[in-house]
């Protein structure tokens, strides 16, 4: 306790108009350069996608890998386990890409990975609204998590969220992964990643 590894623990809980209920990362597992830094954004609706891209070259550095669909509604929030390891395995991605997703990650997660984003895609929230380009800055120390330009263009403020409200109205809602058994009811009444997860009955 006199000597901490680190004073401000291993875990961060991020806000911004990306994750406005919050979102998780492990901190003291990125590289210096990744805790104060601008990404650009490729959109993924699944984590398959992701990775295949992530695999055959079609991630570069400076990108944010955002997956989505993956919260509890979506799919039953699965760990995104193949993505982050094939990030933290490639030398030239694993401090200079981020992966950022309404999924989760497991304790042994390596590397630059945020999860929980809340709200999660299924429910609207602004990561199902990311678009390829968009510029997502990542700020550890003032824990902040945001969309600052749109189509690799740094915007102001309320450029920004005039951009996502039009593109709230012009989105729709991708249909439920499950519709059947425990996973039906579940991803029916699950709540938001940084709620726990858990099913709840209104």
């Amino acid at each position: 306790a006199e000597s901490p590894i680190s004073e401000i623990g291993a875990v961060s809980v991020l806000k911004g108009n990306l994750a406005p209920e919050g979102c998780v990362v492990k901190h003291s597992s990125l590289p210096k350069g990744m805790r104060d830094i601008k990404l650009s954004a490729r959109a993924f609706d699944s984590e398959e996608e992701a990775f295949e891209a992530t695999i055959n070259g079609g991630i570069k550095p400076g990108d944010a890998i955002i997956i989505r669909y993956e919260g509890p509604r979506g799919s039953g929030m699965p760990e995104m386990f193949y993505t982050t390891e094939a990030i933290a395995s490639d030398e030239k991605l694993n401090s200079t890409v981020a992966l950022i997703t309404d999924g989760r990650f497991s304790g042994a997660t390596r590397g630059p990975a945020i999860g929980h984003v809340s709200p999660e895609a299924s429910n609207g929230g602004p990561i199902a609204l990311v678009k390829d380009g968009d510029i997502i800055h990542i700020d550890i120390e003032n824990r902040g998590i945001n969309i600052v330009g749109i189509n690799g263009q740094e915007k102001s403020k309320e450029e920004i969220e005039k951009t996502l409200k039009e593109r709230k109205e012009e989105w729709t809602p991708k249909p439920p992964k499950y519709t059947k058994g425990v996973l039906g009811m579940y991803t029916s009444l699950a709540t938001s990643g940084m709620e726990g997860g858990v099913i709840k009955i209104r």
